[in-house]
């Protein structure tokens, strides 16, 4: 039996037998995000170091922007991190894969029955060439953010459908709102939020996969009306007079402060809220976007924000994935990521039912499980597209908004910029791991 093959049954300290009781091993741990995101792994570090006292697992927070570029170097190098949490889309793991930087996880996925946690869905994402490269690391999704106060003093009910949601448009505008939905275009990637919501509407799961991972186009008729429905959103006013011109940190300032009744985003923005309002925290709920048209149903999107990966040549795999495996498929583990609000892949049931969620937390996963049924979408369509067509996707979606390009163009500019990245070779390959 391998070493540690009983993680989380048997101490990391049997495969340290022989080494000084005074001595540690170093176990070098890279987390990317804000440091309110990350501190849960710190504290799950610092579990795992009490329970095995031979190991020192340190946790190195890096900032989203500066993590990226000094992580490929210092693998190349045959230094950097022991384990790390990085993107798993086609554009990011794939340097990592190919130049055999990181480890195959494959045995320990079946030796620690991790199938029984990991989704397919997740599996897909996180492996290629049959093999297991990295355990996704936290399931987010997107649903509309709302304050019920504004929407009780301007009888608003929760729409359903989308006369409804025109309805309360209006009404929000009628009392003083010139941004009813708040949409941060300045920054991009959050309209990209919509794109991806949107698509997954008008194409649903299968038009989204039939792109991805067979002949579909992006030219094709559903992607060019969510597109055109997006842009005449913008035109009616519904992001603002000036959709494009706020940022992200600017408009969760606004929303929390009670001056943009709505805005689409995740639950990454829940403990921000939480500090920002305290008491009137109870004054924010979540709902689905109803159906854009008659016979739509509601796909809720779900993608891995990221995952987690071993470096190839790193002495102490066995306890980088022991660490993973305490995270992730311990019932401690699970209810200690949903405590800090972020929700670990597959099911949550046990661990929903000893966690501290918090009500805005609980109000948008369950607003996701109430539309499972129909098959979700993926949250984050940038994440597991090529650079070249995020890039595309970014700028034309301004564009749109703008109403300097049309929605036959920007899913014509999308397409070309897709059929390169096949060429190349560098879109997302069909997941999935080699029976055995």
């Amino acid at each position: 039996m391998r070493n540690l093959a009983l993680f989380g049954l048997l101490s990391v300290s049997t495969a340290l037998m022989g080494q000084s009781a005074s001595a540690e091993t170093e176990v070098i741990v890279w987390v990317a995000g804000e440091p309110g995101q990350t501190t849960v792994y710190e504290e799950l570090a610092n579990k795992f170091n009490s329970e095995n006292p031979e190991v020192k697992l340190t946790v190195v927070n890096n900032s989203s922007d500066l993590f990226n570029p000094a992580l490929i170097p210092a693998l190349s190098a045959g230094e950097g991190p022991d384990l790390f949490t990085f993107g798993t889309g086609p554009g990011q793991p794939a340097a990592l894969i190919d130049g055999g930087l990181v480890a195959d996880l494959t045995n320990d996925f079946y030796e620690l029955s991790w199938n029984e946690t990991i989704p397919e869905g997740i599996i897909s994402q996180t492996s290629s060439d049959g093999k297991l490269w990295s355990f996704g690391n936290e399931v987010e999704t997107t649903g509309m953010f709302y304050n019920k106060a504004i929407f009780e003093k301007a009888g608003i009910s929760v729409p359903t459908n989308w006369s409804e949601m025109e309805a309360a448009v209006a009404a929000l505008k009628e009392a003083g709102y010139d941004t009813p939905i708040g949409l941060a275009g300045a920054d991009k990637w959050p309209v990209s939020h919509w794109q991806s919501m949107m698509f997954g509407r008008y194409a649903g799961p299968e038009g989204i996969e039939n792109v991805l991972f067979a002949d579909g186009s992006w030219t094709d008729e559903a992607f060019v009306k969510a597109s055109a429905k997006l842009q005449q959103m913008g035109k009616d006013g519904w992001f603002g007079p000036s959709p494009v011109a706020i940022g992200y940190g600017e408009l969760m300032d606004r929303f929390w402060a009670g001056e943009i009744p709505m805005t689409f985003t995740g639950p990454w923005v829940i403990d921000g809220g939480i500090k920002a309002t305290g008491d009137r925290v109870s004054d924010f709920s979540v709902f689905a976007v109803p159906p854009f048209e008659d016979g739509q149903k509601i796909h809720p999107t779900n993608s891995i924000g990221s995952g987690w990966y071993v470096r190839a040549n790193s002495e102490h795999k066995d306890i980088a994935v022991a660490f993973i495996n305490r995270m992730f498929n311990t019932l401690d583990g699970r209810v200690t990521l949903l405590n800090s609000g972020v929700v670990p892949v597959g099911p949550l049931d046990k661990a929903l039912a000893k966690a501290e969620f918090s009500p805005l937390a609980s109000d948008i996963w369950q607003t996701s499980d109430d539309h499972a049924a129909n098959g979700s979408v993926p949250a984050f369509l940038d994440t597991i597209t090529p650079q070249s067509l995020t890039n595309v996707s970014y700028d034309g979606l301004q564009a749109l908004l703008l109403d300097v390009m049309t929605p036959e163009d920007f899913t014509a500019e999308m397409q070309s910029a897709w059929d390169a990245a096949k060429a190349k070779g560098t879109i997302m390959k069909p997941g999935g791991l080699s029976e055995r």
